[in-house]
C-alpha cells in the first residue's frame, strides 16, 4: 500500500510512522523506569523468564525502548530500529498469547503502572499493528548502491 505513494509521500509517511511508534516506546518506557519493582511484577506475572532474569529484564527493556525510540526519531539507524522495534513487538505478542493459552489472567504491564491493560486478543492485535506498521520503515532504509570505481575517480 505504502509502495503506491509517490516517493516525498512516502517520504512523509515513514517519518509519521517512525515518529508514532517512538511516542508509543517512550510513553512504555518512562512509567517502567519509574516503578522499575512494579513492572518486574509484571513481567514475572507472564511466567516465562527465570526469576533470576526478571530483575535484568525488567531494567533492561525500558532502556532499550528508549534507546529505539530516540533511533527512530533522529532518524540514524532508523531501519535497524524498526527492525528491534518489530522484534521486540512480535516477542511481546507471543508473551500475550502464550498468557491466554495458559489461562493467566494479567496486566499486559505494557507502559507499566501508568496504564493498566488486561492481556486479551486487543493487546494482542495492538502489538502486532504496531509491528506490522515498522516495515514500511525498515522497507525505505536507504539501499544505494556504492559508487562504482569509475565513477568514483572522477
Amino acid at each position: 500500500m505504502i509502495a503506491r505513494l509517490s516517493p516525498r509521500t512516502r517520504r512523509v509517511a515513514v517519518v509519521v510512522l517512525r515518529l508514532a511508534i517512538a511516542a508509543v516506546f517512550v510513553s512504555a518506557a518512562i512509567p517502567k523506569l519509574m516503578d522499575p519493582a512494579s513492572f518486574a511484577r509484571d513481567v514475572d506475572n507472564y511466567h516465562v523468564l527465570p526469576a533470576a532474569l526478571v530483575g535484568p529484564v525488567a531494567v533492561a527493556l525500558p532502556v532499550i525502548e528508549l534507546v529505539v525510540a530516540a533511533a527512530l526519531v533522529s532518524g540514524v539507524h532508523a531501519a535497524g530500529a524498526a527492525l528491534i522495534a518489530m522484534g521486540m513487538l512480535v516477542v511481546f505478542a507471543l508473551g500475550m498469547v502464550q498468557a491466554l493459552a495458559r489461562g493467566i489472567d494479567l496486566d499486559c504491564g505494557c507502559f507499566g503502572s501508568a496504564m493498566e491493560a488486561r492481556v486479551s486478543g486487543a493487546t494482542v492485535t495492538r502489538n502486532v499493528i504496531l509491528a506490522l506498521a515498522c516495515l514500511p520503515i525498515v522497507l525505505a532504509s536507504d539501499r544505494r548502491e556504492p559508487p562504482r570505481a569509475a565513477e568514483a575517480s572522477t
